[in-house]
């Protein structure tokens, strides 16, 4: 008997990840999305970060706190490549690493509001809510534990 629908699992047999966790990596992603795209115009740059970021070094904190969430996404993007050298001790570091990168997520927004003197700002409140509710839907989803004792399996 299947754990899952049969639309979340691959030819394989594998469970696939649910889409929302792509959403959801890819939100606490957003500062290295900021980061890349104020490069990609030379010319305003320093007005592009100084807008999402007003201290110097939040931008490199921000990027810092979300290098775990980028080798989730990684690990999760090059999982066939990984399994076809037969690499299979991997997953065991999906959920440590995804609870590890919304956790520093949550502490940088704390750390910017602290340095605001807890001005409310829109973007920092929205991303201090989706941390939280973060937190519980990662360290609670049954489909994100079968996945990862699927992947362990290695079939």
């Amino acid at each position: 008997m299947l754990k899952l629908p049969l639309k979340y699992y691959d030819e394989s047999g594998r469970i696939l990840p649910p889409k929302w966790l792509y959403v959801l990596l890819a939100f606490f992603c957003l500062d290295w999305v900021i980061f890349i795209f104020s490069l990609a115009s030379p010319s305003q740059t320093d007005t592009l970060l100084f807008l999402f970021y007003p201290q110097a070094n939040s931008l490199g904190i921000a990027l810092l706190a979300s290098l775990p969430i980028g080798v989730s996404l990684l690990l999760l993007s090059q999982r066939e490549r990984l399994w076809k050298r037969n690499l299979t001790g991997w997953p065991r570091a999906l959920l440590p690493l995804m609870l590890l990168g919304i956790s520093s997520a949550f502490c940088v927004v704390l750390y910017h509001e602290a340095l605001v003197k807890w001005q409310f700002e829109l973007f920092q409140g929205i991303r201090l809510l989706v941390s939280i509710a973060s937190l519980y839907v990662v360290s609670q989803s049954r489909h994100l534990r079968w996945m990862v004792e699927d992947w362990q399996k290695g079939k």
